[in-house]
């Protein structure tokens, strides 16, 4: 029966990849990504009525010229996404779902590592006599790849978590003992940590999370749901209680300096970054949120952490957070459970609702953003405008773009 639905389904999952990666093909590369999900559709089809997975290998060797991949990076992210979305689609129709996840798996796995054909078989001695050395290497000191896997983990911020899981005592103890320890210049207290793992308190703190942005034109944005985890910890930097830092000559520099702050905003990133590390070798995930918001210049968070005096005087500032937890199984990592969208803001700053009267926040004297919250199950597909006049087609799920898919430059230039 899916034969007749070919068209029909490699559009619905070429137009679910679009909507989420807007702009990334061009009109060229669209043409390509429907003639190969089609060729993977025909292979799927083809081992669905032979059985086993020749055809689906054939056509997955295609994507590789010998031992290098006709993909990039980045583009092999996306090709594996795509055949995710297919056995998705493919799982709405009457097909053993089974098979078809073994087939489409069969396609990723080539896809992304390629296969072992007669070349390969050849010259694999000489590969691994190359690399002997190097694993030596590793082994004499540490696992250099479950170190590498680690860092790869914790690049990947989780969105959805399982909120039946508990936290243990004992591995909230020691996160927060790591996050109360990590070097820091001189060793001076610059940041403070609150955290919590009561799920009335984090629902509530997740309701002023709003800053992930869903469209920048027309603009919207969803709440940072990475920090709806089973844990959350916020990095509040602060004044310290020492002045071991001086000038040229001689005299301390006062804690308010510049040169002060940069050391807190230093410290809690090499302690946000062994947090993580810690959580992740444990065998949680991890996510980190920038967006701690108020909403019609209430002050949310300033208030529910008790540090408002210290921040109107310039003591304290909260500076970053992370969500530590366990994901929800069965749902890709970048999928959020949350039903809500703000239209008219396409992050998180000096939010207020259209019906509120204030211009600017009471505090910090700068203009409201305006927006309105729709609901995405009670408005999906509709067009609503938002407070500047602008029409909003409004999604029906909440899914958060991802940027890991990208290569990003980073250089590693040697000093000479």
């Amino acid at each position: 029966m899916i034969k007749t639905k070919k068209t029909e389904i490699i559009e619905d999952v070429l137009s679910k990849f679009e909507v989420k990666h807007k702009g990334v093909h061009t009109e060229t590369q669209h043409f390509k990504c429907v003639r190969d999900t089609g060729y993977n559709f025909d292979a799927i089809l083809a081992d669905l009525e032979q059985g086993g997975t020749k055809n689906v290998e054939d056509v997955a060797k295609r994507y590789w010229a010998g031992t290098v991949s006709n993909l990039g990076p980045g583009e092999q992210i996306y090709a594996i996404e795509v055949n995710k979305l297919l056995e998705k689609r493919l799982h709405q129709e009457d097909v053993d779902k089974v098979q078809i996840s073994l087939l489409i798996n069969t396609i990723n796995e080539i896809v992304l590592y390629g296969f072992e054909d007669e070349w390969q078989k050849k010259w694999g001695d000489l590969v691994r006599l190359r690399n002997d050395r190097e694993t030596g290497i590793k082994k004499m000191f540490y696992e250099w790849n479950e170190e590498m896997n680690i860092i790869h983990k914790i690049q990947k911020c989780q969105r959805v978590w399982d909120h039946t899981k508990p936290m243990m005592d004992e591995v909230v103890d020691y996160l927060l003992w790591i996050a109360q320890n990590s070097p820091s210049k001189q060793h001076e207290a610059y940041y403070d940590i609150y955290w919590t793992t009561n799920r009335k308190v984090l629902d509530e703190l997740s309701n002023y999370t709003w800053g992930c942005t869903h469209n920048r034109i027309p603009p919207s944005t969803w709440k940072n749901s990475q920090q709806n985890a089973n844990m959350y910890i916020v990095f509040v930097a602060k004044e310290p209680n020492t002045q071991l830092n001086c000038n040229a000559d001689g005299t301390l520099k006062g804690n308010a300096t510049a040169a002060r702050w940069e050391n807190a905003y230093v410290s809690i990133g090499i302690a946000l970054g062994l947090v993580m590390r810690a959580a992740a070798k444990i065998g949680f995930s991890t996510g980190g949120n920038k967006s701690h918001n108020d909403m019609n210049g209430d002050d949310f968070w300033e208030k529910k952490l008790g540090i408002l005096d210290e921040v109107n005087k310039g003591e304290k500032q909260i500076a970053y957070g992370i969500g530590i937890g366990y994901p929800k199984e069965g749902v890709e990592r970048w999928e959020s459970d949350q039903t809500e969208l703000a239209i008219g803001a396409a992050n998180g700053s000096n939010l207020s609702l259209d019906s509120f009267k204030l211009d600017k926040h009471p505090r910090t004297g700068k203009k409201f953003r305006k927006i309105k919250i729709v609901d995405i199950k009670k408005d999906a597909g509709k067009q609503i405008k938002d407070p500047y006049g602008v029409l909003h087609t409004i999604p029906d799920i909440a899914d958060i773009k991802i940027n890991t898919i990208h290569n990003r430059e980073i250089k590693a230039i040697e000093i000479k």
